[in-house]
């Protein structure tokens, strides 16, 4: 008995459970007319690890498929794999009986002393494949099955991703423009690696502490939280070397204000060395003005925030505790420079008392990485209550119920006719966005393409919508000229609560 994997997919590299992931096998027994083998089948058993003690590869499915025109037999099976990922929502350091109590947007203000946090289990799965076929030796007996015949062919790393970022929409050939490893530039072993999110590096800005790096930035308030994923698994194919992200925080004349290191062992997530299980294997760290603020690992942070004197802040993955980012010093960091740039909004949005807190809209959304990205909508946003649905039916006027012999039979003139039983109603909201320029216009369309949009209160509850614009048109410079505006339309995804 002899299978052979003729394709499949790289085990060098990190794969999105939404890509083509595919199998080819061939097999002596199909091809064979001496003796000749009947009702024959491939098969391949897919297997998930599981989320919970024990943590052992568990069959989820079998999927039998007859030889193509050449005799082989090809796999499609992300389609399955799809099922068991998911972007997490919730942050699993404040569980309880099994429920998830905070968002993950709150990271760092749930459990203070946990700004990291693991990804819940499903964020990040790897999956095991094992190759088998059927057949019979007569045209009326059964087929007999004959399993893991090419066992243990391991998909490593995949997660809830697969749309890449491409510079047009028609681009040809393999599915990504560098052969299925685009993803490898998220694997943080390096100053060149970058954290899951979609956003671009910058031109505009240069990083205080080590000006050679290359730097992501984000406009943020004093109000906003942010998260960013990390791959923590240090087996190959993402060997992962960060131990840790530093911050710094600065005022407006460049001077450093404070900085401290925060490490996974010990602020609630699990170094690369340890992370051998899915839910490990990819990790989040709260990362906004918010979370740093509310976490009590290093309380000056909020002294400063607090004070106003924050200007801008840099964030680096590192792969010790110890070596402080500088120029000449990228050996020791796991990611490039993470920027974040405090903005407030303009003076005609702010509210009565002087803060604009409650005027910013803030959205997250699933990116195609599988993880979290945000933008604020900081100019003027309108609230409405649309799509009202009602319930009715034709009252009968009168008491019917209690008329009698000594009762009389009568009605008032308010009474029947068409009775509302039950209002259905949701709200919609319009919101606008700062000036963008080109870079950030490219960034937002991934708004649009999101399966998953979230609305963040100021508490940092996450609230359910759907964009309701049907349209999105990037614009650029050529065309339009200078910075742009958007408007964006979106519908909450819950009824709101009516009388009945």
């Amino acid at each position: 008995m002899s299978m052979t994997k003729e394709y499949g997919p790289s085990t060098t590299l990190v794969h999105g459970a939404f890509e083509p992931i595919t199998f080819v096998l061939t097999s002596t027994e199909q091809a064979s007319t001496s003796p000749q083998y009947y009702k024959f089948k491939y098969i391949a058993d897919i297997y998930v690890e599981n989320t919970s003690s024990p943590y052992a590869y568990a069959l989820q499915a079998r999927i039998k498929i007859e030889p193509n025109g050449a005799g082989a037999g090809v796999f499609r099976v992300d389609k399955i794999i799809a099922d068991y990922v998911a972007i997490t929502t919730g942050d699993s350091s404040t569980s309880s009986a099994g429920f998830v109590n905070d968002t993950i947007h709150t990271l760092g203000s749930n459990s203070t002393t946990k700004i990291w946090v693991n990804n819940g289990g499903s964020n990040y799965r790897k999956i095991k494949v094992n190759f088998g076929q059927e057949y019979a030796t007569t045209a009326t007996t059964a087929p007999t099955e004959y399993l893991d015949v090419v066992p243990d062919n391991y998909i490593s790393c995949v997660m809830s991703a697969g749309m890449q970022m491409i510079p047009t929409w028609d681009e040809g050939g393999n599915y990504t423009s560098s052969g299925s490893d685009y993803l490898s530039d998220f694997c943080p072993t390096a100053s060149t690696k970058k954290a899951l999110s979609d956003r671009p590096t910058s031109t505009e800005y240069t990083s205080t502490l080590a000006s050679d790096v290359s730097v992501i930035n984000q406009d943020v308030t004093n109000f906003e939280w942010r998260t960013l994923a990390v791959l923590m698994d240090d087996a190959s194919p993402v060997a992962s070397d960060a131990v840790s992200f530093y911050v710094a925080l600065y005022d407006s004349s460049d001077s450093q204000l404070d900085a401290a290191f925060f490490t996974a062992g010990t602020d609630g997530g699990t170094t690369p060395a340890n992370s051998d299980q899915d839910f490990e294997r990819l990790q989040y760290v709260g990362i906004g003005p918010r979370n740093l603020t509310a976490q009590t690992i290093d309380t000056g942070f909020t002294t400063h925030f607090d004070a106003g004197s924050v200007a801008y802040y840099e964030v680096f993955f590192m792969q010790d505790s110890v070596t402080v980012p500088a120029n000449g010093t990228t050996a020791n960091m796991a990611s490039l420079c993470y920027r974040f740039t405090i903005k407030s909004a303009s003076c005609i949005y702010r509210n009565l008392n002087g803060t604009n807190k409650y005027n910013y809209v803030t959205l997250a959304w699933q990116n195609s990485l599988g993880s979290w990205d945000y933008q604020a909508f900081a100019l003027k946003h309108q609230r409405t209550t649309s799509n009202i649905e009602r319930n009715t039916f034709d009252q009968v006027a009168g008491n019917w119920e209690t008329a009698n012999t000594g009762v009389q039979f009568a009605y008032r003139g308010d009474e029947g006719g068409v009775t509302t039983t039950q209002i259905q109603a949701r709200q919609t909201m319009v919101a606008n966005t700062d000036l963008y320029n080109e870079d950030e216009v490219a960034f937002l369309e991934n708004l649009w393409l999101s399966p998953k949009v979230q609305l963040l209160n100021y508490d940092g509850s996450a609230i359910p919508i759907t964009l309701t614009d049907k349209n999105w048109i990037r614009k650029n410079n050529l065309n339009e000229g200078g910075a742009f505006t958007y408007q964006v339309s979106f519908e909450y995804g819950k009824q709101r609560p009516t009388v009945r």
